[in-house]
């Protein structure tokens, strides 16, 4: 199916998209509106309005955004009349100790800042003393996917960090055509396999509908995490 008479146009990744995939990201995993709420566990407890709920929401998206970027060696961004609507990361081509240097700083930073928001709105509650502070979920998917990763035994195969399409955009062909585009790039650079991480909070039976393997799986172990996390691989 055309997408809006595919006037979608895909453009590299930079440095100045940041913001725009952490808007993506944001909508579609920081939002009770999106396919799962990942600041409900962090906002437990607080007495934040809703303009201070969105700007909460928007520096948790960013500092997983920067943890993907760091490891980021290709992406495209896919552009509808110039507005991101969606976006593919990999890596495993190369590596750059300067893009996780920048990265890093950067998420490390958004962290901080929403922290001290959560910190300010869980003292203005009633009883700001029986809440704890929990880590950023993403942090937990790292954990599964250092176990998944050995279980499978995928090495150095290169990996798919990141996909999100706009709630707009999906159902039109767009997820597909971006992994399309990064499967092309791993042909180039003479790699035979992928793998990818995605959770029970994703629409994980799409990359089944694409054929793909499911290679390994995990719990979510923290608070307002995904029940499952999984691994699936495919052949580039």
């Amino acid at each position: 199916m055309a997408l809006f008479g595919d006037g979608i146009t895909f453009e590299p990744l930079t440095g100045d998209d940041l913001d725009d995939i952490a808007g993506l990201a944001a909508d579609a995993w920081y939002s009770p509106d999106g396919l799962g709420d990942m600041t409900s566990a962090a906002m437990e407890g607080t007495w934040l309005d809703d303009s201070e709920r969105d700007r909460v929401a928007r520096l948790m998206a960013t500092d997983e955004i920067a943890a993907y970027l760091q490891e980021m060696t290709w992406g495209v961004k896919a552009l509808l009349k110039g507005r991101m609507v969606g976006v593919i990361v990999t890596h495993g081509t190369h590596t750059s100790a300067e893009t996780a240097e920048h990265f890093g700083h950067v998420g490390a930073e958004a962290r901080k800042r929403a922290e001290e928001l959560l910190t300010a709105a869980r003292e203005r509650a009633e009883h700001p003393d029986n809440i704890e502070p929990t880590e950023p979920i993403y942090l937990d998917e790292i954990r599964a996917t250092k176990e998944m990763r050995a279980e499978a035994d995928l090495g150095s195969i290169p990996r798919i960090l990141l996909l999100v399409v706009s709630a707009e955009a999906r159902g039109h062909g767009l997820g597909k055509r971006l992994i399309n585009r990064a499967l092309d790039h791993f042909r180039r650079h003479g790699a035979e396999r992928y793998w990818l991480v995605t959770d029970t909070d994703c629409d994980w039976t799409f990359y089944e509908h694409l054929g793909l393997e499911r290679l390994a799986d995990r719990p979510g172990m923290v608070p307002g995490a995904p029940e499952h996390y999984f691994v699936y691989g495919g052949r580039a």
